[in-house]
């Protein structure tokens, strides 16, 4: 009977991650999460324009009180993502990436199960708030109120029903707005 050879996964560091892409080792599009890199997936048009649509909305409400950043990358723990939409403190990024973010937004189709994975990772580096768009089934799914490493807080709204954020007073909003 011959033995199986099963592929193992090492995890590495940010560091590392930075150096293999800096080498070529690593693709541009692909992002660390929890020590283990993952290559992006291809946007289709509606997730491109959802995307697009709810950033215009955040810098025009909210652009003047922080720093509002899309599909560019979060440095929390051994991770290193880089969620659809991320609201970030104020402050000078070009020697590197923020290390916290008050709230974090994904725009699943394809990727929904996935995002919904990244949760723990979001809820370990302690987001107040973590937004799944979900375009399959027209809804939000809200997580809420991270502790030891978990949402406490987990709750769907339908395409009509009007989300109102902790983590961003006079941030609100519903699903068919975008």
């Amino acid at each position: 009977m011959s033995k199986r050879i099963e592929p193992i996964q090492v995890p590495i560091s940010i560091d590392a991650y930075h150096l293999l892409f800096e080498h070529g080792m690593i693709k541009e599009k692909s992002e660390l999460i929890e020590g283990v890199v993952y290559e992006k997936m291809p946007k289709d048009p509606i997730h491109s324009n959802v995307v697009q649509k709810i950033f215009k909305f955040l810098i025009k409400n909210f652009g003047n009180l922080f720093y509002i950043q899309s599909e560019n990358p979060i440095s929390i723990g051994g991770s290193e993502p880089e969620p659809d939409i991320s609201i970030v403190p104020e402050g000078d990024y070009s020697k590197s990436h923020p290390t916290k973010a008050i709230l974090v937004i994904e725009v699943a189709n394809s990727s929904l199960e996935f995002d919904r994975k990244k949760a723990n990772m979001y809820a370990k580096a302690e987001i107040s708030e973590y937004i799944i768009f979900n375009l399959k089934d027209k809804t939000l799914e809200i997580y809420k109120n991270p502790k030891n490493g978990i949402y406490t807080e987990m709750k769907i709204y339908s395409e009509k029903e009007k989300f109102i954020s902790t983590a961003i007073s006079e941030l609100s909003f519903q699903y068919n707005q975008f």
